[in-house]
């Protein structure tokens, strides 16, 4: 820097480190005080002045600021000089100046522009500091456990809900133990490392803790590298009660499931000696009566069962054309016995579903040939975009107003049946990520049957 400029070199490290409009100015106001550079000076700013030597910049101004302040660059020749000061495209202020014989011609605007580069800093950290505020907070009230930490589980961060989970006393108790001290299993905590290592990045990532207390908890952790690939960010999810409950629930499902089949085996087989002992017409009607509601008790823990399987097996490719098939071949008897034709032309495509998506087309189908009273059933599939649409038309009698909207809920039976099937299906058809839907066909202000129409997501479109 020039001699002459020493000077405001000088004050540079005072501005950066300003914290108010008042200060830069008050700084730059000292710095033109000090220099030999300047005979005489003033400071001319938008809205109120409280400082010697700082006016406030409107008409009243010397016409030389006025003329920098309009312009929004230097104003003046010779030795009679303005510089506005310029931040985010705006003239906040004017530096007039009248500077001594032979000294350097733009030092004015060298100042200006150090005093809006200053004003800009200052208005960068004051919003960092509000996001840093507003970072903490919400990380601070966060019901989530949130933590930053080394490779080696050395923990830099974390938040409170985090030190609750592991039943520490505060933080500082929480990172002197370190995060690889709370791993159930220490292979687990290797795992995790090398699928960051290798991953960037962990989801839905279940693992055993063991407490302050020596309780064990499970949490389902988010984490990702960050920087040069050596401090993790992390989020646990406490799943402990969760993991708890749905034990619990498989448990006794299977229990019930079992008790149920057992009983109802052996209320079949009784029903079946008492209908062989010679019993009157009358009373094997009752039997039947009887055998048919065992039958639809069975039934019912049939799709129970269905259901828990379709919940937890992954979504895997199904052949339209080839489940289809399938399922009309199950059905062919039952619809030749009711004089019913099933039509269904070869698509091609292949969905994203889950195995049991079979059964959500028995369902349907079944349901239009055991009630719709119809004589034909048309089945078609087409693609649109990243889904294919499947339609199932019948030209029977219709769904009933009264039970349209429900049809697809657990509050519909037919027939003294359990009611599951179709609900059954429309839970099939949403875990498998596609939607289901009824409308009845109307022509001429007459119902001519009934349409289902199902979308599922195309396979490759799903796995990307």
């Amino acid at each position: 820097m020039k001699r002459g400029l020493l000077f405001i070199e000088e004050a540079i490290p005072e501005l950066i480190f300003s914290d108010s409009l008042e200060d830069v100015y008050g700084i730059i106001l000292s710095l033109m005080d000090k220099s030999s550079v300047f005979e005489r000076h003033a400071l001319y700013v938008r809205g109120s002045a409280s400082p010697e030597n700082i006016s406030v910049l409107d008409e009243h101004s010397p016409k030389i600021v006025l003329d920098a302040a309009k312009a929004g660059r230097e104003a003046g020749s010779g030795s009679e000089r303005a510089a506005p000061v310029i931040v985010d495209g705006e003239v906040i202020a004017v530096i007039y100046a009248f500077q001594k014989e032979g000294q350097e011609e733009n030092i004015l605007g060298i100042i200006a522009e150090l005093a809006a580069a200053s004003i800009k800093n200052m208005e960068i950290k004051r919003k960092m500091g509000q996001s840093e505020k507003m970072y903490r907070a919400i990380i601070e009230n966060a019901v989530e456990g949130i933590y930053v930490s080394t490779l080696d589980g050395q923990i830099i961060e974390a938040n409170q809900a985090l030190v609750d989970f592991f039943g520490y006393e505060n933080k500082e108790e929480l990172k002197k133990a370190g995060i690889h001290e709370t791993y159930v299993n220490p292979e687990r905590r290797k795992e995790f490392v090398r699928t960051l290592m290798e991953e960037k990045k962990v989801r839905n990532y279940e693992i055993e803790y063991r407490k302050k207390d020596g309780e064990i908890v499970i949490g389902n952790e988010f984490a990702s590298l960050v920087g040069n690939g050596e401090i993790i960010q992390g989020i646990i999810h406490d799943v402990t009660e969760l993991k708890k409950i749905q034990r619990e629930v498989e448990f006794y499902n299977a229990l019930l499931r079992h008790d149920m089949w057992n009983k109802n085996q052996v209320v079949m087989g009784y029903l079946q000696l008492l209908s062989d002992t010679g019993l009157s017409e009358e009373q094997n009607i009752f039997i039947e009566r009887a055998k048919l509601a065992v039958r639809n008790n069975i039934s019912l823990i049939e799709d129970i069962k269905k259901l828990f399987s379709a919940r937890s097996r992954q979504a895997e490719e199904v052949d339209l054309d080839r489940a289809m098939e399938n399922v009309i071949n199950q059905l062919l008897h039952e619809a030749d016995k009711k004089g019913i034709s099933i039509y269904y032309m070869s698509s091609g495509i292949k969905v994203a579903g889950i195995p049991l998506l079979e059964e959500v087309f028995y369902n349907i189908l079944l349901n239009s040939i055991l009630h719709s009273k119809c004589r034909n059933i048309h089945v078609s599939a087409i693609r649109k975009k990243n889904l294919c649409r499947i339609k199932i038309e019948d030209d029977g009698v219709g769904i009933p107003p009264e039970i349209k909207d429900d049809i697809f809920s657990r509050k519909v039976s037919k027939s003294g049946g359990n009611g599951l099937g179709l609900y059954l299906s429309g839970k099939i058809v949403k875990m498998g990520g596609g939607s289901i839907g009824v409308k009845n066909r109307v022509e001429n202000g007459n119902i001519k049957g009934a349409i289902f129409e199902i979308s599922l997501p195309i396979q490759n479109d799903f796995k990307r």
